[in-house]
C-alpha cells in the first residue's frame, strides 16, 4: 500500500474513535522485501515478501491501555480494533493495572516525510538484481579463490502512519538495501571467518559496487587478515593500551551505554539511581561525547517515533558528563528524562519501546589520518600518525583490535565482554598479528579510557538490536579507531584467560 493511501486508512480509522471516552494511538505499517543467498556461485535462495497491518492501542480515561492488531488493512477491520482496544484496555482498568497518561501531553504533529530512495523499491526487477549480486559474487570468489565465500543481499521498503487523538498524523518510508560477503579461510590447521558489508538505501549500492569495487577490495584484504590469524599466536591476557577500529566502538557505544540510558531500563541500569538517570554523573574524560539520532539514509534511519514524536538528536554524553537519556513518552517522566521520540516498533503488531537509532561515540581530540585503499596499508598509517603525534608507548604492545563479533553486557553492574576479528600490534614495525581476544571490563572504566580519536567519523556500522522479543535496525559508530589508555579494568582475555 503506498503512503497516502495508509495516510487516508489510519485517517479514516482515526475518525472511528471520536464519541469514544478514551485516547487512541492507530498505527499502519507496509513492507516488502526482496533478499538472495549464494554459496559457492549458486543461489542458496531468493525470497519476496510483503507484510501490511494495523496496530491499534487505546488508553482509558486513567490511562490503562489495551493493545489490539491485525494484518488486514482496512476500515472495517480498524473500527473493529478500536473497539477491541478500547474494551482491553478497560479490562485492565478494572483489574487495577498501572495507569499512565503522558500520552495526552504529546503535542500534536502533522508531517509527511517522502521516500528518499534515489530508485523505486521495484525500479530494477529482481531478476535483473539476481544478475548484478551474482556477477559481484563472482568477481569475487574469482578474485579470491582461497576463500569459501557466501554473499546475500537485502532490499527493504516500510512505509509507516502514525495517527493519534490529538490530531497527530505523521506518515513517512525507510528504504534500506545490503549488500554483505561473508568468507571463511583455513590455515594452518584452524578456520577463520570474516563479515563485511555494505548499506545503502536502494539497488543503487549494486550499481556503485560494480563500478568502484569498495566492497570486494575490503572483502579480500579481511580475508588475507583472517588467513593470517589463523596462523597467528595468542597474546597473554592482561591490560594494553588499545586502538579500537569504529565497528567495535559502535558495539560499546551500543550495548554498553546506549541500552543503559534507554528510559525504560533505569531500575535496572547502572546509570541509574532510585530509577532515575544519573544526569551529571561524569562518566568519561573531558571531549568524549555520546550522541544518538536518525540521520538520512542511514541503515536505522527513522525520523518519528512509533508513537508520531519527532526523534530528536540526543546528546547523551556531553564533554565527558551524563547529560540526556532515550525517553519515550511513556517513561521518560519516571526516569527523570525528557520525552525525546525514542520509542520504536519492530511492526505494527508490537507496542513501542525506548530504542536507539544511531548512536556515535565521538572525541573532541582527533588526530587526522587518510583512509588507504588496503588494510595494512591504512594500518601502517595509523602506526606513522601515532608516532609522529608521540602516541605509540615506548618498551610495550599498542593493541589494535579489528571488527566487532558481538558480545554480552550486564546493564545493572556495567559489565561487558565483546570479541573481535583480530589484533595487530601497532608498536612493533614489523605489525605482528595475533589471535582474536575476549575484550571486557566496566562500561564506565572503558569510557574513562578513550583519549583520542583517529581519522573523521564512519557511522555505518549496522546491526539488529533485540529487545522485549523485538528487532530493529540499529546503526552507529565513531572516528575511524579510538585510542585507549591501560585501564586495569579493562582487559584482553589470552593464552592465560
Amino acid at each position: 500500500m503506498e503512503q497516502l493511501e495508509i495516510k487516508a486508512l489510519v485517517q479514516s480509522v482515526l475518525d472511528e474513535t471520536k464519541g469514544i471516552a478514551g485516547y487512541f494511538v492507530v498505527r499502519a505499517q507496509s513492507r516488502r522485501e526482496w533478499s538472495m543467498r549464494l554459496s559457492n556461485g549458486r543461489f542458496e535462495r531468493v525470497s519476496t515478501g510483503e507484510d501490511s497491518g494495523i496496530g491499534v492501542q487505546a488508553f482509558t480515561e486513567k490511562g490503562a491501555s489495551g493493545f489490539a492488531n491485525s494484518d488486514v488493512l482496512d476500515k472495517e477491520t480498524g473500527r473493529k480494533l478500536v473497539e477491541k482496544a478500547i474494551q482491553l484496555a478497560q479490562r485492565n482498568e478494572g483489574i487495577g493495572s498501572k495507569g499512565n497518561r503522558q500520552i495526552w501531553a504529546a503535542p500534536p504533529v502533522q508531517e509527511e516525510v517522502a521516500n528518499t530512495a534515489q530508485k523505486e523499491f521495484e525500479e530494477i526487477p529482481l531478476a535483473e538484481l539476481e544478475k548484478m549480486v551474482m556477477t559481484l559474487h563472482s568477481r569475487l570468489s574469482s578474485s579470491f579463490p582461497k576463500g569459501v565465500w557466501q554473499s546475500s543481499y537485502r532490499q527493504i521498503e516500510e512505509v509507516w502512519c502514525i495517527g493519534r487523538s490529538d490530531g497527530t498524523l505523521v506518515s513517512f518510508v525507510i528504504p534500506r538495501a545490503v549488500l554483505m560477503h561473508q568468507g571463511t579461510v583455513r590455515n594452518n590447521g584452524k578456520a577463520q571467518s570474516t563479515l563485511i558489508h555494505r548499506s545503502g538505501m536502494d539497488a543503487t549500492l549494486l550499481i556503485d559496487e560494480l563500478a568502484d569495487s569498495i566492497l570486494e577490495k575490503k572483502a579480500i584484504d579481511r580475508a588475507e587478515f583472517a588467513l593470517a590469524v589463523c596462523a597467528a599466536p595468542q597474546l597473554p591476557s592482561g591490560h594494553y593500551p588499545l586502538i579500537i577500529d569504529y565497528g567495535l566502538a559502535k558495539g560499546l557505544a551500543h550495548e554498553a551505554f546506549g541500552h543503559a540510558v534507554e528510559s525504560d531500563h533505569m531500575n535496572e541500569s547502572v546509570l541509574g539511581e532510585n530509577g532515575k538517570l544519573r544526569k551529571g554523573l561524569r562518566v568519561a574524560r573531558p571531549g568524549v561525547s555520546i550522541i544518538d539520532g536518525p540521520l538520512i539514509g542511514d541503515w536505522a534511519n527513522q525520523p518519528f517515533s512509533a508513537n508520531g514524536l519527532p526523534r530528536q538528536t540526543v546528546t547523551i554524553v556531553r564533554d565527558g558528563v551524563l547529560e540526556a537519556g532515550l525517553g519515550d513518552v511513556f517513561s521518560a517522566e519516571e526516569a527523570g528524562m525528557p520525552v525525546t521520540g525514542a520509542g520504536r516498533a519492530e511492526s505494527y503488531g508490537h507496542v513501542p519501546l525506548p530504542r536507539m537509532s544511531n548512536i556515535r561515540l565521538l572525541v573532541e581530540r582527533m588526530l587526522p589520518l587518510t583512509p588507504e585503499e588496503h588494510l595494512m596499508d591504512e594500518v601502517k598509517a595509523v602506526r606513522e600518525t601515532l608516532l609522529q603525534h608521540g602516541e605509540l608507548l615506548e618498551g610495550e604492545k599498542n593493541l589494535l583490535l579489528l571488527g566487532y563479533r558481538g558480545g554480552q553486557v550486564n546493564p545493572k553492574t556495567g559489565d561487558f565482554v565483546f570479541q573481535c576479528d583480530g589484533i595487530i600490534d601497532v608498536a612493533d614495525p614489523d605489525l605482528p598479528i595475533y589471535q582474536p581476544s575476549i575484550f571486557s571490563g566496566k562500561i564506565l572504566s572503558a569510557l574513562e579510557a578513550i583519549r583520542g580519536g583517529l581519522g573523521e567519523g564512519c557511522y555505518d556500522a549496522i546491526g539488529t538490536c533485540g529487545k522485549g522479543g523485538q528487532s530493529v535496525a540499529s546503526s552507529g559508530g565513531s572516528h575511524r579507531y579510538l585510542l585507549m589508555d591501560v585501564d586495569q579494568q579493562v582487559s584482553l582475555g589470552g593464552e592465560q584467560a
